[in-house]
């Protein structure tokens, strides 16, 4: 019986789960309205525990999490038998956090949405201050990063060069910061990214020049075009176009958030790459990661 009901609360946790990008702007305020529907929320996609792994002071394992407005954290355990708190100190992602519940979530889901507008951010999610805002925006990058677990052809933004690639049937990408554009430089990022006797479609930069014939196992098919004649070969109809548009779309993002500092530049390259990976189901794939960086009890 035990293992029928965690099977029925799991396949609920996954069809909720899965069903969070098809919410609209109204079902989200309508969920998260009060602290109350919050914790619901946040219990059901499995951000917040249903109860505690540790018995009250009276040997009872009988808790509920009710929301409280003298606690720090807004919400705290309380036994349903001798009526004793316990404060939420389990950790989550809203441990240590100064926010409310509530404007984190929000924060969630606006950055999902890309919703980059602070003044928009600030009335709505009531915060005093844009450094909340773009210390949010940086955690949930991070997220994204650790999906890589790495920083994952060239571009000039703002004197810094950018190398990738991107897989023209699924989207995936990859965007590497570099110094130099040579050989040396390209051919290592391309062996550890591009698996080998993929096709990979260049224009003639010299430093491209071994990619068909690298070391060991590295050995990829090379059409390419020479971009001072045609934008795609006559002959083998091939084209760097794909590549091209991503570097627009990146170009676009940076000016659309009025540039980007460089030391800042790398994390702004690993959320293209995650949209461009869970781009049809980004509020799923965020709450994924933020289960397996807080791992509920």
């Amino acid at each position: 019986m035990l293992k029928t009901k965690n099977f029925i609360l799991t396949w609920i946790l996954h069809y909720l789960i899965t069903s969070l990008d098809n919410i609209d702007f109204h079902e989200w305020c309508e969920l998260t309205c009060n602290t109350k529907k919050c914790i619901d929320f946040c219990q059901n996609v499995g951000l917040i525990g249903f109860t505690l792994n540790e018995p009250c002071a009276q040997g009872h394992n009988n808790w509920k999490l009710f929301s409280c407005a003298r606690a720090s954290g807004e919400f705290v355990w309380r036994c349903r038998k001798c009526k004793k708190y316990k404060n939420y100190s389990t950790r989550h992602i809203f441990s240590n956090s100064k926010l409310a519940i509530r404007q984190v979530l929000d924060l969630t889901y606006f950055w999902v949405q890309q919703i980059e507008s602070h003044a928009f951010l600030r009335r709505h999610c009531k915060l005093a201050s844009d450094s909340t805002i773009v210390d949010w925006k940086n955690f949930a990058r991070d997220l994204c990063g650790e999906h890589f677990l790495r920083y994952p052809v060239g571009r000039l933004v703002s004197n810094q060069w950018i190398f990738g690639d991107i897989d023209r049937d699924t989207r995936e990408c990859f965007a590497v910061l570099v110094d130099q554009r040579d050989a040396a430089t390209l051919l290592p990022i391309i062996y550890q990214y591009i698996r080998a006797g993929t096709t990979i479609y260049s224009d003639q930069w010299t430093a491209y020049n071994g990619i068909a014939n690298g070391p060991g196992l590295h050995r990829y098919n090379h059409p390419t075009v020479n971009h001072s004649v045609n934008f795609v070969d006559p002959t083998t109809s091939t084209h760097t176009q794909n590549i091209e548009n991503l570097w627009v779309c990146m170009k676009r993002k940076k000016k659309n958030q009025l540039g980007q500092h460089v030391t800042v530049l790398g994390t702004h390259l690993i959320e293209y790459m995650w949209r461009q990976l869970f781009g049809d189901r980004p509020f799923e794939n965020l709450v994924r990661a933020i289960q397996e960086k807080y791992v509920v009890q």
